[in-house]
């Protein structure tokens, strides 16, 4: 994962987490009109005998594995037969300059029927102010059935409506509802090389604070070079990359290891996955914090000789260049794991490897992270000549039945059903997640961000997430390392869920705050908070000792008075417990 989407999962993490924020992963292809089911495939030609046909032009976040246009995939071909709706998709989002564009679109007044919008906060008043997009809420009983038949579904719409401008009116629609997790590790946490761990005889690993420490300064001292000679350090980090992202590392992990999750951007205010409430302290304040934890752990790190020392002059490209040669012991963020262990195995030491560890010390883990409305937000132009049948497409993609075929193309071509279950096949398993061709071939994983539902999300008629290719029990299974068996065995559990979940009073994040603005007079002393408190992170990170630690953190907390932090904590408190108990309905829906 990059900064970019890291950014984006802290934004759903975080003060108004309602819309989610964009990113990304072309011609022509045979169609084979057998690859569905007889039963889908006469009720595709039912419905578009049913109605006339229709092109939309669609500007939606999807792969570039096609170009833009038409498309001929076998999954868009599906969808045309079975609605009779032909989807002329422009790919917009990740990184590129469609959030330019969609401004200048709105200036002109020239949207497409359906588009991706990037900033919903701003963009979608402007756009109902102009009467440019669709009010949704009377279309949706005719044209929302599978939107509206599962929780997931209604927890959208409500949030979509609460939060629109009028707060009673829908305009939006969130997509990929649900998880993009599976349970079989944390997106971040404690995560080290098992392999050396096993070396030491399993030594004694029951806290963050101390045990995991001392266990990193073993396994420094069990490997202390690569086997080319370079120096291996226990962590490291990327302190020398922008605000917001230099920190990520040090920040966040631990939030996310005991299940909390900081609601604003300042780190002041804290709240309970379990409960969806928040702490009455302030975290900058309370010395026995997260943010001070984490914070005091890195220190003791640098005190012991086993943070790199180049951490607080590399950027992230030269923290991953390290990670992925070996050269760290400890890693708190799951997005790179994958690249560590397949270095292993092309180094010919399949033995090796790291693995993220189960709760240490607590029975709430955020495991899973939920996207209660959805992570991408489209809306239908006012000028789309048929907006039922728009929303119809937006309905039926948010199906259990459409989204697995959307993530795994038709049944018959890369999964089967067997004994009632969608199963992969072994080919499916074998390719390149990122290859056009196969994209182009059978359809799947092109349209990622435009399907009703994430890859990590439970469809209940299989009990099977919709992204057979890498969410599926045969895929898990694939994925498992000599590190991961050893480890399920030395816990006694029967599987990687299994293994994050016993015990554990909560497992699931569903961040449910709103928080809006701070008052006008307090906005500048806010980002002057957050810049203090980034800056004089890591002086405090370098104390040589104790002593040292103690004299800078009373400094640090004196000084956050010049930044009104009292009352800024004190207004993000009373919207944060509002916020909850308003949402708190939407909260039990989710359960």
């Amino acid at each position: 994962m990059s900064k970019k989407a890291a950014s984006c999962l802290l934004s759903l993490l975080l003060i108004g987490t309602l819309f989610g924020c964009s990113s990304e992963n072309k011609n022509e292809t045979s169609v084979p009109a057998t690859t569905s089911s007889p039963s889908a495939t006469s009720q595709g030609q039912a419905s578009a005998e049913a109605k006339p046909p229709i092109t939309l032009k669609i500007s939606a976040f999807v792969s570039k594995a096609e170009p833009n246009g038409v498309g001929q995939n076998p999954v868009a071909k599906y969808i045309e037969e079975k609605l009779g709706i032909t989807m002329n998709m422009t790919s917009v989002g990740g990184g590129d300059d469609w959030p330019q564009k969609l401004n200048a679109l709105i200036a002109s007044n020239d949207l497409p029927d359906i588009f991706l919008v990037t900033d919903p906060v701003k963009q979608i008043p402007q756009m109902i102010k102009a009467k440019q997009i669709v009010e949704l809420g009377p279309l949706l009983e005719k044209n929302g059935k599978n939107i509206l038949s599962h929780n997931l579904g209604k927890a959208m719409v409500e949030l979509q409506t609460k939060y629109s401008p009028s707060g009673d009116k829908l305009y939006s629609i969130g997509m990929n509802m649900g998880t993009w997790d599976t349970g079989t590790a944390p997106i971040a946490g404690h995560f080290i090389r098992w392999d050396l761990y096993k070396k030491l005889g399993y030594p004694k690993l029951e806290n963050y604070d101390t045990d995991l420490l001392n266990v990193l300064k073993q396994m420094q001292e069990a490997e202390p070079t690569t086997k080319d000679g370079k120096k291996v350090y226990a962590l490291g980090g990327w302190f020398a990359d922008a605000q917001g992202w230099g920190d990520w590392g040090i920040t966040y992990p631990l939030s996310f290891s005991e299940g909390q999750s900081y609601v604003t951007l300042d780190k002041t205010v804290v709240a309970d996955i379990e409960t969806n409430t928040v702490n009455p302290n302030n975290a900058l304040t309370d010395k026995n914090s997260i943010f001070w934890r984490a914070i005091k752990f890195y220190n003791k790190a640098n005190q012991m000789g086993i943070l790199d020392p180049e951490s607080f002059s590399q950027k992230s490209d030269g923290y991953v260049a390290k990670m992925n040669t070996g050269r760290y012991l400890y890693e708190s963020e799951g997005w790179y794991v994958d690249g560590i262990n397949n270095f292993f195995e092309k180094e010919g030491t399949p033995e090796k490897g790291m693995v993220a560890l189960p709760a240490l010390g607590t029975d709430k883990y955020t495991l899973i992270n939920m996207l209660p409305a959805g992570e991408r937000t489209y809306v239908i132009s006012s000028k789309c000549k048929d907006p039922e049948r728009a929303l119809e497409l937006l309905d039926f993609l948010s199906s259990y039945e459409a989204s697995r075929i959307v993530w795994n193309g038709l049944e018959g071509t890369n999964w089967n059903m067997e004994d009632g279950k969608p199963v992969p096949t072994d080919d499916f398993l074998n390719q390149d997640g990122n290859d056009f061709e196969f994209m182009k071939k059978t359809g799947a994983l092109i349209y990622q961000h435009f399907v009703g539902f994430a890859s990590g999300t439970i469809d209940p008629a299989t009990d099977t997430p919709v992204n057979l290719f890498a969410n599926s029990e045969k895929a898990i299974a694939k994925k498992l390392k000599p590190v991961h068996q050893d480890m399920l065995e030395h816990y006694g559990a029967k599987s990687l869920f299994d293994l994050y979940t016993s015990n554990m009073k909560a497992y699931k994040s569903n961040a449910l705050f709103s928080l809006g603005e701070l008052p006008d007079d307090l906005k500048t002393y806010e980002t002057n908070l957050q810049a203090y408190t980034f800056k004089q992170q890591f002086p405090l990170i370098l104390a040589k000792d104790d002593a040292e630690f103690n004299k800078m953190q009373d400094e640090f907390i004196a000084g956050l008075k010049e930044f009104k932090v009292d009352e800024i904590f004190a207004y993000w408190k009373s919207k944060a417990d509002q916020s909850a108990q308003e949402l708190a309905p939407i909260y039990d829906l989710l359960k």
